[in-house]
């Protein structure tokens, strides 16, 4: 009972949204789109197990899109205004798994970079200044994301707070990555699919873009 009323609480939120909103319907479909992508993301690279909830993510698109071919603008306010609600509802429950990982990974880049810079001092053969450098900002970034991604899943903007704790998590990753650290299994796929690009030039570590 006290799980359905917090879900039609967050349903009725997202329609309260919507209604004060002067956003176009496209531009609510596009922020939709991008919400969707995230999740969908999230779930696929890191293997969140998360009930998606009355309907699922696949279904939640799906009616949206048929309802934005069929045309009819009562019909297409409805079925997005639901899914805006549901989706709402999700990005909260995956906002509690994400800070765990995010903060699991961090504290073991940390832990390895405090082993590491130990052997350093010891070893005749030391770090170089760059690498040292990059490590730090590296795992100084991580945990300002992390610690940014707390704060605005508590202001209420649980998509930001995912893409900022997806954040967390790369800036983790590129700091094992540059202690030459191993990945751990769990990691490894989201390794290839957002930080190997980061590595290859693709991207620029400074300007990770929001979905």
């Amino acid at each position: 009972m006290k799980y359905s009323l917090v879900y039609l609480i967050l349903i009725l939120f997202g329609f309260g949204i919507v209604s004060k909103t002067t956003l176009s319907y496209r531009e609510r479909k596009k922020q939709f789109d991008g919400k969707i992508t995230l999740v969908t993301e999230l779930k696929e690279n890191l293997g969140l197990q998360v009930d998606d909830g009355k309907n699922s993510i696949e279904s939640l698109k799906k009616d949206v899109e048929e309802s934005y071919r069929a045309g009819s603008r009562v019909q297409m306010e409805k079925a997005l205004g639901i899914a805006e609600g549901e989706v709402h509802f999700l990005q909260r429950k995956l906002c509690s798994p994400m800070e765990e990982i995010a903060g699991n990974l961090y504290q073991k880049a940390m832990g390895d970079w405090i082993l590491l810079d130990t052997e350093d001092k010891s070893s005749s053969k030391k770090l170089d200044w760059d690498t040292k450098e990059k490590i730090q900002r590296y795992l100084s970034m991580a945990k300002s994301e992390k610690d940014h991604a707390k704060d605005y899943f508590l202001s209420g903007n649980f998509h930001r707070s995912l893409h900022t704790y997806k954040k967390s998590i790369v800036y983790s990753l590129l700091s094992l990555r540059s202690q030459k650290s191993e990945i751990p299994d769990e990691f490894k796929t989201a390794d290839q699919i957002w930080v190997e690009p980061i590595l290859l030039g693709n991207k620029k570590t400074s300007t990770i873009q929001e979905n």
